[in-house]
């Protein structure tokens, strides 16, 4: 009789430490959840702001229209891409021969999460950022041109 209560003592015990355990273990697994998310998204605005500043490099005329392409192309880039990021917006900076685009966004933490409760912040800042150096198209196809026959030359010898 003594043989079989120690056998369901130790059977409880095993139920005990994994209620004890459980909830660690799930939060740790909706943290790397959530990180995932973050990482993504902030992969996808880096793209997204990199590929913007890029379309913007290409147009040659004055700032108005490079600025109407930017942020058309910021709009379009960012637009279905986001997995868990909310309230982005974008910034677009011309400087003489750069162009740079920025993203920022935030990553809402459910309010269940301990540790968020005890820090007191509730989500999680986002940012992406790109930039490129404008360029000539006119001078930039000419450079191709000399690249090219310059490698044809080499061919030929």
């Amino acid at each position: 009789m003594e043989i079989i209560m120690k056998k369901i003592r130790l059977e409880g015990s095993y139920t005990i430490e994994a209620a004890l355990l459980f909830p660690f273990i799930m939060t740790v697994i909706i943290m790397l959840i959530y990180i995932s998310f973050f990482l993504h998204d902030r992969c996808v605005m880096n793209q997204s702001a990199y590929q913007a500043a890029l379309r913007g490099s290409r147009v040659k005329t004055g700032d108005n229209k490079v600025m109407g392409t930017i942020e058309r192309a910021a709009r379009e880039l960012m637009d279905h891409d986001l997995l868990a990021a909310e309230n982005v917006t974008h910034t677009v900076e011309i400087t003489g021969s750069e162009i740079s685009v920025t993203y920022e966004g935030v990553l809402r933490i459910p309010a269940g999460t301990v540790f968020m409760n005890i820090s007191g912040i509730d989500g999680i800042k986002v940012t992406g950022s790109g930039s490129a150096k404008r360029k000539d198209p006119i001078k930039f196809i000419r450079e191709c041109r000399v690249i090219e026959k310059r490698t044809q030359r080499g061919k030929d010898k």
